[in-house]
């Protein structure tokens, strides 16, 4: 049987794809149909056909889920990385525990039941950045919203469900400084308009607000009158940075930086530590479940005063930098210029000086230098794609007696484990709920060397 485009079927819910899409099956050709969850049943109108999957449209329910709950803002179903909005959080939860351990078992083949999943607290308004596109409706009020799912349209939103709640409502303030300073919202289209998008960091314990207004143009009118406004509204606004990109990207930051108000970074503090953010600074979205995450990480870990650590992948420096209170020597590799410049800074600020970072590839840096370093313990905290080949046999090599893992993509960790578990054995995996009301997860693994 051919699916084709405008086919009515239907179909149960059985799976959510990687990215929380719901997944049902006609004759085991899989179709994605956003706003399903398993279990449910539903009529759906195939509204795209690929070559190994089609993608669907729900026209009724016939059958729904007791698990289904009404999303806390309504219009976030339609939303692009917003996929459990309507799922009740604790089998988000639960889902994402299984998750992990299919992942493991099918990718991996590794049989291994997860200790704990730490879910969070408050499963909203937890992210401490957020970037926003502007739009303008025909009666010419701005807007900023996220994209409906698989389009550029922006859904128009008051505030979202996971950003801070002060971000919101600074949002809301620079909608209305838009409007009266009458700069054009750009359009991607025709590659025309003054602002682009607007993005807000805020810390959550220090209470400081950065603006960063990404514009086309470096001379826009009316920058510092904007400015004081804003302030004046929002006294909780620390700084103010202009970015000017005028490329026709995606990409959100372009290259050139004007800081409009206050120093130019905001500073959050975690564990003790106090991490000074620039625009383009890496930091965990979601502070408290961070708080959890690195608190275990470490636990796990059990340094003591005489190892000697490596921290591969160590962006702005947390883990290294937390692992330095307790250890001897701590070493940090990073490829990113700019995260090592940050990284060394929060060195600097916390008195820490028994760390030294490199800017380097960490397979590279691992072939070159493992026997000039006698590494104890080895904290792995990789982007989604996992760790290279080339540090997968570098680790192998210098077998280091412990490892700490801590992975964002099931899939990359469940292959990564096959390759290290033929020296090391797994003596614990545990997760965060980093992100919750969306299908990622984060996931900590604690190897040691068999003998």
């Amino acid at each position: 049987m051919t699916i084709k485009e405008n086919d009515i079927f239907i179909v149960t819910g059985s799976d959510y794809t990687s990215e929380g899409i719901g997944l049902a099956k006609v004759n085991d050709f899989p179709i994605f149909i956003n706003n399903l969850i398993i279990g449910e049943e539903a009529e759906i109108k195939i509204t795209k056909v690929m070559r190994k999957f089609a993608l669907g449209k729900i026209i009724r329910f016939t059958k729904m889920s007791s698990d289904r709950i009404t999303p806390l803002i309504p219009e976030t179903i339609h939303l692009a990385g917003c996929q459990f909005t309507q799922l009740a959080y604790p089998k988000e939860v639960e889902y994402k525990l299984s998750k992990v351990e299919r992942a493991l078992r099918v990718i991996g083949g590794i049989n291994y039941k997860v200790e704990k999943i730490h879910a969070a607290t408050n499963p909203y308004f937890y992210r401490n950045k957020t970037v926003l596109p502007f739009g303008k409706r025909k009666s010419g009020k701005v807007i900023t919203g996220l994209f409906r799912h698989n389009t550029h349209e922006i859904i128009a939103m008051e505030k979202t469900h996971l950003d801070d709640e002060l971000a919101s409502k600074v949002v809301a303030e620079i909608r209305n400084l838009i409007e009266k300073y009458n700069y054009e919202v750009y359009d991607e289209k025709s590659h025309t308009g003054e602002v682009r998008k607007v993005m807000v960091r805020t810390s959550h314990y220090l209470k400081e607000v950065m603006v960063v207004l990404i514009t086309r143009n470096e001379e826009t009118p009316n920058l510092d009158a904007f400015c004081r406004d804003l302030v004046a509204i929002c006294p909780e606004v620390t700084t103010i940075i202009q970015n000017i990109n005028d490329e026709r990207t995606n990409v959100i930051l372009g290259k050139k930086e004007k800081v409009l108000y206050g120093p130019g970074v905001i500073s959050e503090e975690l564990h003790g530590l106090k991490f000074t953010l620039s625009s383009k600074s890496f930091f965990q979205v979601n502070t408290l479940q961070a708080e959890v995450l690195y608190k275990r990480v470490l636990e796990l870990a059990e340094i003591t005063n005489n190892d000697v650590v490596l921290d591969a992948y160590s962006g702005t420096g947390t883990i290294a930098l937390l692992a330095a209170k307790k250890a001897n020597q701590v070493v940090g590799v990073e490829i990113v210029k700019d995260a090592v410049k940050d990284a060394e800074k929060n060195a600097k600020q916390n008195g820490i000086t028994n760390v030294k970072f490199y800017k380097d590839d960490a397979g590279a840096f691992l072939t070159r230098e493992m026997n000039n370093y006698n590494f104890n313990v080895v904290f792995v905290d990789p982007p989604r794609k996992g760790l290279s080949d080339e540090f997968v046999n570098a680790l192998l090599k210098a077998s280091p007696p412990k490892i700490m893992y801590v992975s964002c993509d099931p899939a990359t960790l469940a292959r990564d484990l096959q390759k290290l578990t033929k020296k090391y054995k797994i003596n614990h995996i545990e997760c965060v709920d980093m992100f919750p009301r969306t299908a990622h997860v984060e996931t900590i693994v604690g190897l040691i060397l068999k003998k």
